[in-house]
């Protein structure tokens, strides 16, 4: 027979995690009551209104897990999230993958020369997403960071769990 000899504990209570470790790593979870976010003076007005929606979402919840500490991270996100949509709004206008550009020289005849470049906004609408992407996971707003965070995280406006019933039931 081939592979490994299965590991038996002996020992189950080193091994075993009870229910009192249970509960206690269940409940060192940090909540933050207070939701108020003031937002910084220099936002501008499309920054504010994702701030705003941002705001909204973390009001929303019970047990927030963002705290004050945070809003410079809400902030990058704000500034992330508005050049994302600008640069989608320049796409909409023109969608080309690549631009002519004038080069600043001209050839024999006298006529400019044009250089053909890839489309800036296809960069700045990437890398802002990205970016976007990557704040939002910080704040703990994605499903797979709501899902890292735990069950209580994940599901702060459920009061009861009903997989901790089935976790914590005894087969006495």
């Amino acid at each position: 027979m081939a592979g490994r000899k299965p590991k038996i504990n002996v020992n189950q209570e080193v091994y075993h995690e009870t229910k009192e470790h249970k509960e206690a790593r269940e409940n060192s979870t940090p909540i933050y009551q207070s939701q108020e976010f003031e937002p910084p003076e220099y936002l501008t007005e499309k920054e504010l209104e994702v701030w705003n929606w941002l705001v909204k979402i973390f009001r929303g919840t019970v047990n927030c897990m963002v705290s004050d500490a945070d809003v410079q991270l809400m902030e990058l996100y704000c500034r992330a999230k508005v050049a994302t949509d600008e640069a989608d709004a320049e796409l909409k206008k023109d969608n080309r993958a690549y631009v002519l550009v004038d080069s600043g020289m001209v050839d024999k005849d006298g006529q400019p020369k044009m250089q053909v470049k890839a489309n800036p906004n296809l960069k700045k609408r990437h890398d802002n997403a990205l970016l976007c992407l990557k704040f939002f996971d910080q704040l703990g707003l994605s499903p797979l960071a709501r899902a890292r965070a735990g069950v209580k995280g994940a599901n702060a406006k459920q009061e009861e769990n009903p997989f901790r019933e089935l976790l914590n039931r005894t087969d006495d």
